[in-house]
């Protein structure tokens, strides 16, 4: 029997896609600028990042694709 490969998880967070549409913004809040995994079916279904933390990681791309990696 094939077992399905478990994916690790990128936030220390979790919540229901459910429960996030109630209140995105009170959830990103109680976060306190940590990544919210965010579950559809037990599932990752997307992550929620700080806008902060959204930057800075678009910043280190940036700056790894200017050096030729």
């Amino acid at each position: 029997m094939h077992m399905p490969r478990i994916a690790p998880m990128r936030a220390r967070r979790t919540l229901s896609v459910t429960d996030f549409r109630k209140n995105p913004s009170r959830h990103m809040a109680d976060a306190m600028g940590d990544t919210l995994a965010v579950l559809s079916r037990n599932k990752v279904e997307f992550y929620a990042v700080p806008p902060a933390l959204f930057e800075a990681l678009i910043d280190r791309l940036e700056a790894l694709e200017g050096s030729g990696r």
